[in-house]
């Protein structure tokens, strides 16, 4: 039960960071014998008709032990948010050593010839995706970022930020061949998340000349040296890197109670970063989908999970941003990711 408990909790923060040029060998599935180890592996994909947030994650709640599950959240335009999480024991889990692969039951993610696929199925939806990524990955913790405790560590990159997405949704009878773009996000650590972080985030956005902004990282717990830890990262159209920063003081100009998780968060919000030589005016514009990680579980689990957490919540919401720096400046939508674990 409270490997059950450990992995839903992961699932719901299975969230990133921003790096500069990433490899495979960075991404592949890994093992650590510490109890609270967790990686997890975040798909995005979206065009006119969907968004879509899909997981897969492998944690250690007491040593040995492989207890790994996935998480799906799909918005589509003429059906309502499905949001489902499905967890497994360690004798359906399967990984090729040294490879990007996982299978949970029937689910899969796999790297083959360049292209990365995964496969999920909840019964009336059933996904299949394959991405064939572009230049562009983006390091946020740069490597294993030290946390308070002596060889404790948090590892989160963008794999690949932009992708061509081809693959079918089915729902039901209907199986509709798609379209688009996504991307892949990662996280690896061998402390669990909730004992130094409260929230995470992740903005994923591009201009109309094809250059691509991302922030993201985490909000620490009371006691986290600095009290957040956020980076930025700027992309030309070709996938090089134009600019990054550490964010170094943020100013809120807008808070917004959200209505369905009774979060207050920031809605417009200004990140300063390079000696207060350059910011990034982030400002959240309208809903997608907001989702508690206590739906779909039984009442016993959920007791469990509210003794360590107020109100696990995803927030997805489209964003527009403004980057004003010598390096470069420009302004840019896309699609904002709140994780939250507490106040």
């Amino acid at each position: 039960m409270f490997r059950q408990f450990f992995g839903l909790v992961c699932l719901f923060v299975s969230l990133l960071f921003l790096t500069t040029e990433t490899s495979a060998q960075d991404f592949k599935t890994q093992h650590f014998p510490e109890e609270g180890y967790l990686q997890a592996w975040n798909f995005t994909f979206r065009n006119e008709k969907y968004n879509l947030f899909a997981t897969f994650l492998v944690s250690n709640f007491g040593p040995g032990s492989h207890n790994n599950g996935i998480s799906l959240l799909l918005k589509s335009k003429d059906q309502p948010v499905f949001y489902s999480t499905r967890e497994f024991d360690s004798d359906e889990y399967e990984f090729k050593k040294g490879q990007f692969y996982q299978r949970s039951g029937e689910n899969w993610m796999e790297y083959k010839n360049g292209i990365y696929s995964f496969y999920m199925n909840y019964g009336d939806w059933e996904i299949k995706l394959d991405y064939k990524p572009k230049k562009g990955s983006v390091p946020i913790s740069k490597g294993k970022f030290p946390l308070k405790e002596e060889g404790k560590f948090v590892q989160a990159d963008i794999p690949f930020s932009y992708s061509q997405v081809t693959g079918t949704i089915r729902y039901k009878e209907i199986t509709e061949e798609i379209k688009g773009v996504g991307g892949l996000e990662h996280i690896l650590s061998n402390e669990p998340v909730y004992q130094f972080s409260k929230k995470w985030e992740l903005v994923r956005s591009i201009t109309k000349d094809g250059h691509r902004i991302f922030t993201g990282g985490f909000i620490g717990n009371a006691d986290f040296p600095g009290g957040f830890y956020r980076r930025v990262a700027v992309l030309d159209p070709t996938g090089n890197l134009v600019l990054e920063g550490t964010i170094e003081r943020t100013e809120i100009l807008d808070w917004e109670k959200e209505p369905t998780s009774g979060y207050t968060i920031p809605k417009t919000e200004t990140l300063y970063f390079n000696e207060g030589k350059c910011s990034l005016l982030v400002k959240r514009t309208k809903p997608i989908a907001t989702m508690s990680a206590l739906e779909n579980i039984s009442s016993f689990l959920r007791f469990f999970i509210q003794l360590f957490f107020a109100k696990p919540y995803q927030i997805h919401w489209y964003a527009d941003l403004k980057m004003n720096c010598p390096i470069w400046s420009g302004e840019a939508k896309g699609y904002h990711s709140n994780y939250l674990i507490n106040e």
